[in-house]
This record gives C-alpha cells, sequence and structure tokens, in this order.
C-alpha cells in the first residue's frame, strides 16, 4: 500500500496495483517490440549469409 500525505489530516492511499498493473503493461510492450524487431532483423541475416555462400560457389 501507498501512502502519500500520512501526517496531514487527509491522507490517499493507493493499492500497489495500481502501479503494478501499468508497469506489466509497459514490459510487455517492450518485449513485443524487440521480439518484432528481432524477427525484423534476423532473415535478412539469413539471406544475406546465403548470398556469400553462393557467391564463393560461383567464384570456386
Amino acid at each position: 500500500m501507498v501512502e502519500l500525505g500520512g501526517k496531514g489530516p487527509y491522507s490517499t492511499s493507493f493499492d500497489n496495483s495500481v502501479f503494478i498493473i501499468p508497469a506489466i503493461v509497459v514490459v510487455a510492450v517492450f518485449v513485443y517490440a524487440a521480439l518484432k524487431l528481432r524477427d525484423a532483423t534476423l532473415p535478412k541475416e539469413k539471406t544475406s549469409a546465403r548470398q556469400r555462400r553462393e557467391e564463393k560457389k560461383k567464384a570456386k
């Protein structure tokens, strides 16, 4: 429980889920973006490696 202004006559407290749920959402969005970025870059690396192998075979 998070308490704000506990010394005054009016005090407010928030349940921890108010902070935990948005944090989970932010982490999930970050992981999703990281996975999409990885998936977008890996096929390009594989195709460039394949092209290099084909060029070596043609050179021989």
